[in-house]
């Protein structure tokens, strides 16, 4: 039986192109736009598109009670906890490469899954995250004195990958029957209050950008993103087991890579292309089809 069926597999192809690019996007729109300012757009974009398919199709908004308390805390972890930690850690760091440390997150994926939810650790998933963290920490390798001299930058975005697997591996305990675009409503409403709080509270402008490659960045992010992006992701960590769905998306950084040379100018290194082909054969390993019993 295969472990990923056709619509889930395009689901993943796209999200894979579509988020590795948004690193060097986003980093543009920082630029500029300050990380509380730029945030706030995001969710908001997030909200309108999702609360806009429900009503416009019917889907119902309601959640039942007894999984009001998990929703918060995933929202709490996917929405305020990633999207605030990921931005201000990159902010603070001056090499976009170096964001690829939130891609700890399939670590913790595998620890919290074995944990939480009994997903077996099998020995190929052993050896695809072996390979991956691998990957990740050679594509950091010309970073550590970067990393080193802005600590508090590098354990936000650490942390980012960890408040994001958290919010994983919760989000696998909704039924099926509560739609995911109304999960995603929900989850920017309780999430996003503590964004608006930071951009009320310390937040600064200017509100808008003003180079092309910061409005880019920009409207990427409000359309592609928190339009689609965050749909298909959820619909990807409903389906598939949560380690699967963790070590895949190190296929992120590999998009994120190329994309990084192409839009900024970054040039790749030995270390780099090792690294890739470590992510690849990960990805690979736990995408494979299973062998029948």
């Amino acid at each position: 039986m295969p472990v990923i069926g056709r619509r889930e597999l395009w689901l993943f192809i796209a999200v894979v192109i579509l988020w590795g690019v948004n690193w060097p996007m986003m980093k543009m729109a920082l630029a500029e736009l300050d990380f509380w300012v730029f945030r706030t757009y995001c969710v908001l974009a997030g909200l309108a598109w999702f609360l806009g398919y429900n009503l416009a199709t019917g889907v119902s908004l309601k959640v039942p009670r007894e999984y009001w308390s998990r929703l918060a805390i995933c929202a709490l972890c996917n929405v305020a906890g990633w999207n605030i930690l990921s931005a201000a850690g990159l902010n603070m760091l001056p090499s976009g490469r170096a964001g690829i440390l939130a891609y700890t997150m399939p670590l913790w994926v595998v620890l919290l899954s074995r944990f939480f939810l009994g997903e077996a650790l099998t020995k190929l998933r052993l050896i695809a995250i072996t390979l991956g963290m691998t990957g990740i920490g050679l594509l950091l390798i010309d970073e550590f004195q970067t990393l080193k001299s802005a600590p508090v930058g590098a354990l936000l975005m650490v942390s980012s990958g960890l408040v994001w697997a958290f919010g994983i591996v919760l989000f696998k305990g909704f039924p099926k029957s509560i739609p995911t675009t109304t999960l995603m409503i929900w989850s920017f409403i309780l999430g996003g209050w503590p964004i608006l709080v930071g951009i009320i509270a310390v937040g600064h402008g200017p509100w808008l950008p003003t180079g092309g490659g910061a409005w880019a960045g920009l409207l990427f992010n409000v359309i592609i993103v928190f339009g689609f992006c965050w749909f298909a992701w959820n619909e990807l960590v409903r389906a598939l087991p949560a380690q699967v769905t963790g070590i895949s998306s190190l296929a992120v950084p590999i998009v994120g890579f190329a994309s990084g040379m192409l839009i900024l100018g970054e040039k790749p290194r030995v270390f780099d292309y090792v690294a890739l082909l470590a992510i690849v054969a990960a990805v690979a390993l736990v995408l494979k089809p299973e062998r029948a019993r």
